[in-house]
């Protein structure tokens, strides 16, 4: 299955590339993809996956697109 995974905010700034793509022969949980795609969990405010907003113990079962989101800061 083929996990793709979206940059959001300023992510897409601090890594090189805004968008990667992941294979995996099983289920996946996301604090694994974050791992394999070298992106720190600390960095990442939300995870949203369809109409889904979920934690790094999520699941992955099936071919996804996967959005990171920074916290977004202001004042």
């Amino acid at each position: 299955m083929k996990i793709s995974i979206k940059l959001e905010g300023y992510l897409k700034y601090k890594y090189p590339s805004d968008s990667l793509g992941l294979n995996y022969s099983k289920p996946v949980t996301i604090h694994q993809v974050l791992k394999d795609a070298k992106i720190s969990s600390a960095d990442v405010f939300f995870i949203k996956t369809g109409d889904l907003i979920v934690k790094e113990n999520y699941l992955l079962t099936k071919s996804n697109e996967v959005k990171l989101f920074s916290i977004i800061g202001g004042g």
